[in-house]
């Protein structure tokens, strides 16, 4: 059968369209090595390389913080050495001042390196990379520290995203950095023995633990703990008489070397021999599983003093006697101070044993002030102030030394664990990128050989298209008219 003309030419025309389309095609890959030149060429693998794109941008910005939270935290971590080896040489030199006899004129002298160590920490808490302070939070253009140690910076963190669910911090707080957990109360008094003037109940809570003890007149602790309150006190080394005296001082009653008797056989004793005088005794239970006595005037108000020739019954009434009842009280992770102020008066001071403990303190009746937690660089000033007037530091003033060393250095843990999590993410990002890069370029690019072996099989095609057409006489459509 003889096929038409027009037939022929027909499938010659798709044909030849079809083979140059394909030629063309293979001509812009070999010379681009892109498998996708128009959205049209394949919708779904266009969309793939979008995506791709996308998630290679995204990766791309994760990468760049991570290197901006790597330098800045290297950087503060440098930083934060450099201040906790300042604060361990003034933790020295405090010993020193503390335990050593020195002149007034000494002390004073030690106070200039204490206020040029002062001076290089307020520095280094000033410290910038680039435009920005690293200790001011995200207000990294505020300087955090004022030449009086106020806290101006931001009271939010600043983070970068390193991850599509991973934030970490690079610009800490400096008040939260810096800030102690030594507790100081407002109230002064001339001396650790003067009296308190009123009473109440201060009660401390922390953790899981509630230490409550009562101050004022008429209100005697035992000062000591009692591990068995069934031995005698002398077990403990306690043992003396125990007076009771009318407001005249006149003596209303004794119990005689009461070390002899259990602790809870004194409490007996007491309530028996001093009940006349509306005098009671109980037993304390402590937090930490020890216990101690407690011995109250009911009258209002008390009329009756009681002495312990041993003095370790105290009345609750002056600081001193305050601090050792609450020491008696409390485990042995709190502790109570007297505190001797640079201006020569007298407060309390509450320190937790671990840095991260946070205090919650209230009273009840009236109370006897307020409690502030001074910053690291507050706390060293006022031993600053105190050797400048010629007064060694205290107990309290070596623990708040120490408590300072110990921020500083668990908030450069902190930030460090962070900076290793940084470290550890460049590996991770790396893979991911390298993958990533890979399916785009298996999705968009081209395998040359294998474009050019196209190339050449389309361009045989057509050549033998070219040479059947060529091949074919006749091709008229006349004869079929």
């Amino acid at each position: 059968m003889k096929v038409p003309d027009y037939l022929i030419y027909t499938v010659f025309q798709q044909q030849d369209e079809r083979l140059k389309r394909e030629l063309t095609r293979k001509t812009l890959e070999i010379a681009t090595g892109k498998r996708i030149q128009n959205l049209s060429d394949d919708p779904v693998a266009t969309y793939n390389v979008l995506q791709l794109k996308k998630d290679i941008a995204q990766l791309s910005q994760f990468s760049r913080n991570r290197l901006f939270a790597d330098v800045n935290l290297t950087y503060i971590d440098g930083v934060l050495s450099k201040m906790s080896d300042k604060v361990k040489f003034l933790y020295t030199k405090a010993v020193q001042a503390k335990n050593q006899i020195h002149t007034a004129d000494n002390l004073k002298a030690l106070s200039s390196e204490f206020r040029e160590a002062i001076d290089f920490l307020l520095v280094r808490a000033n410290e910038k990379v680039g435009e920005n302070y690293i200790f001011s939070g995200s207000a990294l253009t505020t300087k955090p520290f004022t030449d009086t140690f106020t806290y101006q910076g931001s009271q939010e963190e600043f983070n970068v995203q390193i991850g599509e669910v991973n934030f970490v911090e690079v610009f800490p707080r400096g008040d939260r950095l810096f800030s102690t957990n030594v507790y100081e109360l407002s109230t002064t008094y001339n001396s650790p023995t003067d009296s308190l003037g009123t009473s109440g109940t201060l009660q401390v809570s922390y953790n899981s633990t509630t230490v409550s003890v009562d101050y004022g007149r008429g209100v005697w602790y035992l000062g000591e703990k009692v591990q068995d309150p069934d031995i005698p006190l002398s077990a403990y080394g306690l043992d003396g008489d125990l007076i009771l005296y009318d407001s005249s001082m006149n003596e209303l009653a004794r119990i005689d070397n009461y070390g002899q008797y259990s602790l809870n056989y004194l409490i007996s004793l007491i309530n028996t021999t001093f009940g006349g005088g509306n005098i009671n005794a109980s037993l304390v239970s402590n937090p930490d599983g020890t216990y101690t006595l407690k011995i109250t005037d009911a009258d209002f108000p008390p009329d009756n003093f009681i002495q312990d020739t041993s003095n370790a019954v105290v009345e609750t009434d002056n600081l001193e006697n305050l601090v050792r009842a609450f020491n008696a009280l409390s485990p042995s992770n709190l502790r109570a101070y007297v505190h001797q102020t640079p201006t020569s008066r007298y407060t309390l001071r509450l320190i937790p044993e671990d840095a991260s403990t946070t205090l919650n303190i209230s009273f009840s009746g009236t109370p006897l002030g307020s409690f502030s937690t001074p910053n690291v660089f507050q706390l060293l000033a006022k031993v600053r102030d105190k050797l400048s007037a010629g007064l060694s530091p205290d107990e309290s003033d070596l623990m708040a030394i120490e408590r300072s060393y110990d921020k500083i250095t668990q908030e450069r843990s902190r930030l460090g664990s962070i900076l290793s999590q940084v470290k550890e993410e460049q590996p991770l990002q790396e893979n991911k990128m390298d993958a990533l890069k890979k399916r785009k370029s298996d999705t968009e690019e081209v395998e040359v050989s294998e474009s050019i072996m196209e190339y050449t099989r389309y361009r045989i095609a057509y050549e033998a298209l070219m040479r059947i057409v060529a091949d074919t006489k006749d091709m008229t459509i006349l004869k079929y008219l």
